[in-house]
């Protein structure tokens, strides 16, 4: 908790030193209203059944249910919400959430609802249950009106909460070293390929 105290200390010390320096400006307003007009349930479900479309829905798909899986497995083992296996407890429930909330993303116009891997911060933190995915909603909830401020944060000033996330994502990489050949390899080809692509979809598509 106190690592991250520090960075978001660090980020706002840097969000104040490029103001001054010009880097950044302060927006015109405040406050903004959403629009919930351009993307809001605007549906074309008659040109979602074009043949055309049908690799790029196959990848997306795929894409969401295996990062979708690799976040949940991961984000249980850090939780210790696992069988005596080492299988996550209630995969089933968990991927049905995940679908539903992927659906009502789309429908929404907002970017995809799906399990993320960053939530890693959340659990070391302490946030072990669905209180605490609710709380964190209602924390974003003054976002929507804050946007002209969020915008005036400069990409630099974020870098360390990133790398602060990514160390405590990284917490199940030790159990590499413990797997045969096979699995190990496969594994450590995907942790170099992802930030080398800086997608996680070429690894799933092969493109």
């Amino acid at each position: 908790m106190n690592e991250c105290m520090y960075v978001c200390m660090y980020a706002c010390v840097h969000v104040v030193v490029s103001l001054l320096m010009g880097i950044t400006k302060m927006p015109d307003h405040f406050l903004d209203w959403p629009d919930f007009t351009s993307l809001f349930f605007q549906l074309d479900f008659k040109g979602s059944f074009h043949l055309a479309l049908l690799p790029a829905i196959l990848s997306i798909m795929l894409t969401d249910l295996f990062d979708s899986l690799s976040s949940i497995v991961g984000l249980a083992k850090t939780s210790g919400l696992v069988d005596k296996n080492g299988q996550p407890l209630r995969l089933k429930q968990a991927l049905i959430v995940d679908s539903f909330a992927t659906g009502l993303a789309g429908i929404f116009g907002t970017s995809s609802g799906t399990a993320f891997i960053e939530s890693a911060a959340g659990i070391e933190a302490g946030g072990k249950t669905g209180w605490t995915s609710i709380f964190c909603s209602l924390f974003f909830l003054p976002c929507l009106l804050l946007s002209p401020i969020l915008q005036m944060i400069p990409a630099f000033a974020t870098a360390p909460v990133l790398v602060l996330v990514g160390f405590l994502m990284f917490s199940q990489g030790k159990d590499l070293f413990g797997l045969a050949p096979e699995d190990g390899l496969t594994a450590f080809l995907t942790l170099i390929i992802i930030p080398l692509t800086f997608s996680i979809t070429h690894i799933v598509t092969g493109k």
